[in-house]
């Protein structure tokens, strides 16, 4: 054993967050970290911390720096396969070790409360009267939210007029002060303004209702034939021992099955989805062939 001849692990677990602090990879980290320590899944503390840039790319980049060494972690959503694609960071999966998929989160289209669009129908309907007309707020290009609404201008035979922004909590003031006129995020993030009337969702890109939000209609039930889910997992640095990676799979697929947990992916509509060894590697691999096509598409990725 190259980490001494102790079991693992001896020492505090990192997980890398990349993204800003207080969205939703982070909120993600935190839950895994607290769930961890209170039920004392592991005997060595387990902290987040947030490396934000770069689309991903300066968090994937130091975790795959630490090759070998099973005590740092990074949190996966589809920026981590969608980053490398576009040409924005010199590290791909290769550079990883995929450890565990813990759930999938559904992304939802929203618009003010104020909005004159009431359906799906309503926005498409103007969206092909008007192309590029529409505002759509989006947190990066490439990034999960700007290929799933690809994926609806493609079926739809539609084009919005995308803006960026730093990320939803950014996209939602823009959204509440009528500077753009529709949203795409997960539900997590938007749920308080819908609770207090500020924002209403259009339709959840998910392929059925939610139990947690039952009266949120799905695309699909609106004829509108797109499914998007976001991976929220978890990889580690390439060429960790083995032993390690079969610990980090254990303790995460315990991390679903607590309370914490559980209450965490129902107050965020987030579905569970627990996947680890060649499944989960299958999933990574699959899912990079599918973003690498929509992106060509997009004209997102750099060339060499």
């Amino acid at each position: 054993n190259a980490l001494g001849a102790g079991k693992f692990p001896e020492k505090t677990i990192t997980i890398i967050v990349h993204a800003s602090a207080g969205g939703g990879s982070d909120m993600f980290a935190r839950t895994i970290a607290t769930a961890i320590e209170r039920n004392k899944i592991l005997p060595v503390p387990v902290v987040a911390e947030p490396k934000p840039g770069g689309s991903g790319g300066i968090a994937f980049a130091y975790v795959a720096g630490k090759k070998k060494d099973p005590y740092f972690l990074v949190t996966a959503t589809p920026t981590f396969l969608t980053t490398p694609i576009m040409g924005l960071t010199p590290v791909s999966m290769k550079d990883f070790t995929p450890i565990a998929n813990l759930a999938f989160d559904e992304l939802v289209l929203a618009v003010s409360a104020a909005s004159k669009y009431k359906s799906i129908k309503e926005v498409l309907a103007d969206a092909k009267a008007n192309p590029k007309k529409i505002s759509l707020a989006v947190t990066q290009l490439g990034g999960p939210d700007t290929i799933c609404m690809s994926m609806v201008e493609k079926a739809a035979g539609v084009q919005f007029n995308s803006v960026v922004f730093n990320g939803q909590a950014d996209a939602n003031v823009a959204i509440l002060g009528n500077h753009v006129d529709m949203s795409v995020g997960n539900p997590g993030e938007m749920m308080e303004l819908v609770k207090a009337g500020k924002v209403r969702i259009l339709g959840i890109f998910s392929d059925k209702r939610m139990t947690e939000a039952p009266d949120i209609p799905t695309m699909k039930e609106q004829g509108l034939n797109v499914v998007f889910r976001q991976n929220r997992s978890l990889v580690a640095p390439a060429d960790i021992p083995a032993e390690a990676r079969k610990v980090l799979e254990e303790t995460l697929l315990k991390v679903t099955q607590t309370d914490l947990f559980k209450k965490y992916c129902k107050d965020n509509l987030i579905s569970e989805g627990y996947m680890a060894g060649d499944e989960f590697t299958k999933y990574l691999t699959d899912m990079s062939g599918k973003y690498a096509v929509i992106l060509k598409e997009m004209n997102l990725i750099k060339k060499k």
